[in-house]
C-alpha cells in the first residue's frame, strides 16, 4: 500500500512547518494559551456568494466550484490571518470560499490563527489540503462555492483543540491506513465493557484491517461505526467510546443564546446544531401543542449546557428527548401528570395539560442506559417526590442561599 508523505507534527511553540511536494507551508499561532480563547469576530464568510439562488444557478455554481479545485494558483503570504489567506485564494478563482459560522471555535486561536505559505502553480485542491489538513479542516464544493468545515472527529472533541490534539489528528487524514500505523496509535476506551483495553484494541484492529484502503481516519471511522463506537483525538491519544455516550458529551457544551418568538422546531434544531448533533422529531410530536407554544417560543440562557437548555424546553412544553446513537429524538409530550396538579374536569385539553406541567416544576433528571447503547432521560417534577424528600430538597436549597448571603455580607463588610 502506497503511503502519502506524513505531515510533521505541529511545533509546540509558535510555528508549525509542513514540507510537502507542492509547496513550503507554515502555520503560525499567536504566543498565547489556546484554552483562554482569544476574541473572535462574527464574520463567517470570506467572499459573498452570487445573488442568484435559482436551481439552474445553484447547479452551475456547484460545477464551477468543482472545476475551481483544479485551477492552478500562486500564493505567497507571510504570517497573515487564515481568513485573509482564504480571501486571496477566493479572488484568484473568482469563487466564494466560506467557513461555517461556528468554524472559529474549532481553530486553536479562532480567527486569530495565522499562516504563512509559498505555493507556485499548484491546484487549489492541493493548496487547500496543505493549508487545512494540519488544522483538522476539510473543504466541499457546494451550490454557493467552496465550504470549509472541521472534520467530524474535531467536532466531537466538544472543546477548542489544543496543539497535541491537532498533532494526533492531522496525520490520520494525510496517511494511508496500515496495520503498522495502527500499532503506533495510543487508544483509550471509555465506557466500553471489556476485561481490559487490549481486548477492545484487538477488536478495533480486526475491524480496521477488514475495511480496506483509505486514509487512517476514514478506516478508523468505518471500523468504529461497525462496532457502534466513535472516536476523537485527546492529546497524544485517541479516545474511543459508544456513540450515545459521545452525544451526551456534546450536549454538555456551554452556550449563551436567546430565542424570541420563533418556532419551537427552529429552536430545538438550533440547540442540536449548537451541540453538533442530529435531531429527529417523532411524527406529529409538535402537533398536539398549543399554537402559541410552537409558533412563538422564547428562551434566554447564559453560560448553560445544551442539555440544560433542553431541560428548560421540556419543562416549558412537556416534550421529552431520547439520546440515541445517531443523535436526539424528540418524543410526544407526556401528559400523564399527577391528578392533583390537573384541573378537576373530566376532559383536560392540551393547553390545560401544558399549563399543569409548567406549574409543576422540574427538580431533577434520571437517565437510564439502554442495551443498544442509547439512553433514555426523563425529568423528576416536584409532585413526584415524597413529602419528606421534597422538604429535604427545599432545606438544602435554603442552606445554600443562606451561605451565599453570609459570603456576600462578609465581602461587603470587608469593603
Amino acid at each position: 500500500m502506497t503511503q502519502n508523505r506524513l505531515i510533521p507534527p505541529i511545533h509546540k511553540r509558535y510555528r508549525a512547518r509542513c514540507l510537502l511536494a507542492l509547496a513550503t507551508l507554515s502555520i503560525a499561532w499567536p504566543a498565547a494559551d489556546a484554552q483562554n480563547g482569544l476574541p473572535e469576530v462574527d464574520v463567517a464568510q470570506i467572499s459573498d456568494p452570487p445573488a442568484s439562488t435559482s436551481p439552474d444557478a445553484r447547479g452551475e455554481l456547484g460545477v464551477r466550484a468543482a472545476m475551481a479545485l483544479d485551477h492552478a494558483i500562486d500564493l505567497h503570504v507571510e504570517d497573515q490571518p487564515l481568513v485573509q489567506v482564504l480571501e486571496k485564494l477566493a479572488q484568484q478563482v473568482d469563487l466564494s470560499i466560506a467557513l461555517t459560522p461556528e468554524a472559529a471555535r474549532f481553530l486553536p486561536y479562532g480567527w486569530q490563527t495565522r499562516v504563512s505559505a509559498a505555493i507556485q502553480q499548484r491546484t487549489l485542491r492541493e493548496a487547500l489540503t496543505a493549508l487545512l489538513t494540519p488544522l483538522g479542516f476539510t473543504f466541499t464544493p457546494s451550490a454557493e462555492g467552496l465550504l470549509l468545515e472541521p472534520v467530524a472527529p474535531l467536532r466531537r472533541l466538544a472543546r477548542r483543540p489544543t496543539w497535541e490534539d491537532l498533532d494526533t489528528l492531522g496525520p490520520l487524514y494525510h496517511q494511508e491506513y496500515s496495520d503498522a500505523l495502527f500499532d503506533g496509535l495510543k487508544f483509550q476506551f471509555r465506557d466500553i465493557p471489556a476485561e481490559n483495553g487490549e481486548a477492545n484494541r484487538r477488536t478495533l484492529l480486526q475491524r480496521a484491517s477488514a475495511v480496506g484502503a483509505g486514509t487512517a481516519a476514514e478506516v478508523l471511522e468505518q471500523a468504529c461505526e461497525e462496532q457502534g463506537w466513535t472516536w476523537y483525538p485527546d492529546g497524544t491519544q485517541i479516545v474511543v467510546l459508544p456513540k450515545a455516550r459521545q452525544i451526551e458529551r456534546q450536549l454538555d457544551k456551554r452556550v449563551s443564546l436567546r430565542y424570541t418568538n420563533i418556532h419551537l422546531a427552529a429552536a430545538l434544531t438550533d440547540l442540536a446544531n449548537q451541540a453538533g448533533v442530529l435531531i429527529h422529531f417523532d411524527p406529529g410530536v409538535l402537533a398536539g401543542l398549543p399554537p402559541q407554544t410552537t409558533e412563538r417560543f422564547s428562551l434566554s440562557i447564559e453560560n448553560a449546557t445544551v442539555r440544560q437548555a433542553l431541560e428548560v424546553v421540556a419543562g416549558e412544553t412537556g416534550l421529552s428527548y431520547v439520546i440515541e446513537p445517531d443523535g436526539l429524538r424528540i418524543t410526544q409530550p407526556n401528559y400523564d401528570v399527577p391528578s392533583a396538579s390537573l384541573p378537576s374536569t373530566a376532559t383536560v385539553d392540551v393547553q390545560a395539560a401544558v399549563a399543569a406541567i409548567r406549574s409543576n416544576a422540574i427538580v431533577g433528571q434520571l437517565t437510564f442506559p439502554m442495551p443498544d447503547g442509547s439512553s433514555f432521560s426523563f425529568f423528576i417534577r416536584q409532585d413526584d417526590l415524597p413529602h419528606d424528600v421534597d422538604v429535604l430538597r427545599k432545606n438544602k436549597i435554603t442552606d445554600a442561599i443562606n451561605r451565599i448571603r453570609r459570603e456576600i455580607h462578609s465581602e461587603l463588610q470587608q469593603d
